[in-house]
């Protein structure tokens, strides 16, 4: 999976983290009429333990033009 070079913890601003396969959901947004949506990853941080979720770089970007364009 590429993650974007952005991509920090949001608990302690770590940059330590792993990331883990993704998860059972997906991430549909509200503005947007979707059938499919995007898959959401597991992230844990190995600087304060805090676990999160994230989109891969290439749903972001893929999120953001959908967003974009309508």
């Amino acid at each position: 999976m590429k993650t974007s070079p952005k991509l920090v913890c949001p608990s302690c601003r770590g940059s330590r983290l792993a990331l883990g396969n993704p998860g059972p959901r997906t991430f549909v947004p509200q503005q947007k009429l979707m059938l499919v949506g995007f898959p959401v990853y597991y992230v844990a941080c190995l600087d304060c333990g805090h676990v999160g979720f994230c989109l891969s770089e290439v749903h972001r970007s893929k999120l953001e033009g959908k967003l974009q364009s309508g």
